[in-house]
């Protein structure tokens, strides 16, 4: 990086003030997490936009937003500053004992019912300040609520993740068809005429909705020309199995959704009759939040509690 004209060369100082910049969005917060002022963080700001010959942070209707520059800057100043400073990520850094921060997840209601508890048990325990906040997830506006720091992490199955999401499995699942024990047709297994020839059970509403299973169903048939007949939409996966008992329908969920309703209502699993990838769970976040340490510890959190779940099937 090379200094203009009447501006200062860049220096460490000014590196990990630019970071929290982006981080924070904000030039009062981020003077905050720098213990400086905030006429001495907005003269930094000033700085760095001369120096890079960019605003970097522009303030829209949802406050300051990181321009395409200043987002790929912030991956080449964060290798910077951990090869200058390799031990400046430090767990002090992040107290969860007295921390007041408020974490915020974005997922599906079905995920939601297995993984908030744990969470807010784990919470409780550990970090007994610290705030959650649990909603439902637009998978049409998922990568841009993380990319807008609107969320921390998400929880999920994103069909194609862009470059600046970083994820890791949490919870691997399979997937299977559920119909009606008394279905007038089906037995222990279900051919593809069936599968085409009986109405489907779908969640998600248009408006909202994530739905990766029948976007990978959509694929899949689409290879073979064939489609489903009409069907049903709910607005929650967890309506599914108790329209299906209702029903002569069929639905395609994660096998876990399966597994749970069996034990109240009467369905039974069938294998789909063609191959589905695995509609497998990860925890996503955006590469601004990689190495901030408060963040670092949640996903560690998360990370814990996703094991003694796998543990627990």
């Amino acid at each position: 990086m090379t200094s203009t004209p009447n501006v200062p060369p860049i220096n460490l100082q000014l590196l990990a003030q630019f970071e929290v910049l982006i981080q924070e969005r904000h030039v009062t917060r981020a003077a905050e997490r720098m213990d400086i002022g905030q006429p001495t963080m907005s003269a930094a700001l000033a700085r760095l936009r001369k120096l890079f010959d960019d605003p970097l942070l522009v303030r829209t209707a949802k406050g300051m937003v990181p321009t395409p520059k200043a987002l790929a800057l912030a991956k080449r100043v964060r290798l910077a500053l951990e090869l200058l400073e390799p031990n400046r990520v430090r767990s002090e850094d992040f107290d969860p004992a007295t921390s007041d921060r408020q974490f915020r997840i974005l997922t599906t209601e079905g995920l939601a019912l297995l993984f908030t508890p744990p969470i807010a048990a784990y919470l409780r325990k550990h970090a007994p300040r610290v705030g959650l906040s649990v909603q439902p997830s637009d998978m049409r506006h998922t990568v841009e609520a993380l990319r807008d720091q609107e969320c921390d992490v998400t929880i999920s199955n994103i069909l194609h993740a862009p470059p600046d999401l970083r994820m890791t499995l949490i919870y691997p699942q399979r997937t299977c068809c559920i119909v009606s024990t008394t279905h007038p047709e089906i037995g222990a297994r279900i051919t593809m005429k069936q599968y085409l020839k009986y109405p489907h059970v779908l969640w998600g509403t248009e408006s909202m909705s994530h739905r990766s299973i029948e976007a990978t169903v959509s694929r899949a048939l689409a290879n073979e020309r064939d489609h489903l007949t009409q069907s049903i939409r709910v607005p929650n996966i967890l309506i599914v199995p108790a329209v299906v008992a209702a029903t002569d329908m069929i639905a395609t969920v994660p096998t876990r959704i399966a597994d749970e309703a069996i034990a109240t209502l009467s369905i039974k699993k069938v294998q789909p009759p063609f191959k589905l990838p695995d509609p497998n769970i990860s925890m996503y976040w955006h590469e601004l939040s990689h190495r901030e340490p408060g963040h670092m510890w949640f996903r560690s959190a998360i990370l814990e509690i996703a094991e003694r779940l796998r543990d627990s099937k």
